[in-house]
């Protein structure tokens, strides 16, 4: 590897574990600026009962399996989320079973199928609310 190469791969790496790293210092319940572009509230509470703030830009769903925790999978549930969600918000899910596709897109989501990250899952889904 070049050194310029090697140079912008230590760079990539450095700037994403200061991100991460202030992601993980946020206070929860109030707004941290993680950088000029991004910033975000963490939420502490039960999601199947709490009120959800408009205009979510991204959301990473990380819910157990739809067999395992089906009380998050709901077709009331994913409505909540795209209910919430600015116009051309995203999710981003792990699980990426066919049911759960159509579940996002029965409620209006754009849903791609990705793939999944090196030595993880074989796909991941993005569901896009359209502007």
């Amino acid at each position: 590897m070049d050194s310029t190469v090697h140079n912008r791969f230590r760079l990539s790496k450095t700037l994403w574990l200061n991100w991460i790293a202030a992601v993980n210092r946020a206070e929860w319940g109030s707004k941290a600026v993680i950088n000029p572009y991004f910033s975000l509230i963490k939420i502490a509470g039960n999601f199947l009962e709490m009120e959800l703030p408009a205009n979510i830009d991204a959301v990473y769903y990380d819910a157990f399996a739809p067999e395992k925790q089906p009380e998050m999978w709901s077709e009331e549930i994913i409505d909540k989320l795209y209910s919430s969600m600015a116009p051309g918000g995203t999710l981003t899910t792990y699980c990426a079973k066919g049911v759960i596709r159509r579940r996002l897109q029965s409620v209006g989501f754009t849903v791609e199928r990705l793939p999944g990250p090196a030595n993880g899952k074989r796909e991941i889904l993005r569901a896009t609310r359209e502007v």
